[in-house]
């Protein structure tokens, strides 16, 4: 069922944000999947160990590619500029979307997730093991580095095709597209819920 568009990624999004010099406002358009992927890609996220089981995650200069973006998705020239921290935060402004729910469907499940200017969802087909597991080989790469760390790199175009294999119906977005970054997000959600129930099936066969 498609219901009325609340997220459409063709429109022009008009952002602000406060400053020491006053609120600084842009209108952009919403990145491409590949535009996205291309950013992500770039944010190479470094996970060092601490010990006790402790660890801290950082992203190096993941500023520049959101300063590079922004300057791609602006819509015209001119008007206030923008420093490569002030393009991060206006770029995870762009970026944001998080599970609001998620319950069984047909077949599958039905994902809600809150994104800019309110809730859609997407139903889902439950993944296979296969699925699973070609998306957890291919989404993540995960480099070890000298002095108890890690770099990991990831792939948003393995969240990308699974989507395209499971995804049944959308609801609340303009023609049906779902952007990559709100794909992701999804299929994780749907693997964490079939994980989960995995889980109860085994403690009860047991």
């Amino acid at each position: 069922m498609q219901n009325q568009a609340i997220f459409d990624s063709a429109r022009l999004i008009e952002l602000q944000l406060r400053s020491a010099e006053g609120v600084k406002a842009v209108k952009v358009r919403f990145p491409s999947d590949e535009e996205w992927t291309g950013r992500q890609r770039s944010r190479k996220v470094i996970i060092k160990q601490l010990g006790r089981g402790v660890s801290e995650t950082t992203i190096p200069h993941g500023e520049r590619a959101d300063e590079e973006l922004l300057r791609k998705i602006r819509a015209s020239e001119g008007g206030a500029e923008f420093d490569a921290f002030e393009a991060a935060r206006l770029l995870e402004e762009l970026a944001f979307v998080e599970v609001d729910d998620v319950t069984p469907a047909a077949e599958g499940y039905r994902v809600a997730l809150r994104v800019p200017g309110g809730t859609v969802a997407v139903v889902l087909r439950v993944p296979s093991a296969k699925d699973v597991f070609e998306y957890r080989r291919f989404f993540a790469r995960v480099l070890d580095l000298p002095f108890e760390k890690q770099e990991m790199t990831v792939n948003l175009n393995a969240a990308g095709n699974l989507f395209t294999k499971l995804v049944q119906n959308t609801e609340g977005y303009e023609g049906s597209k779902v952007p990559v970054i709100h794909q992701a997000v999804a299929i994780r959600a749907a693997i964490d819920a079939l994980d989960a129930g995995f889980a109860e099936d085994s403690a009860a066969n047991f």
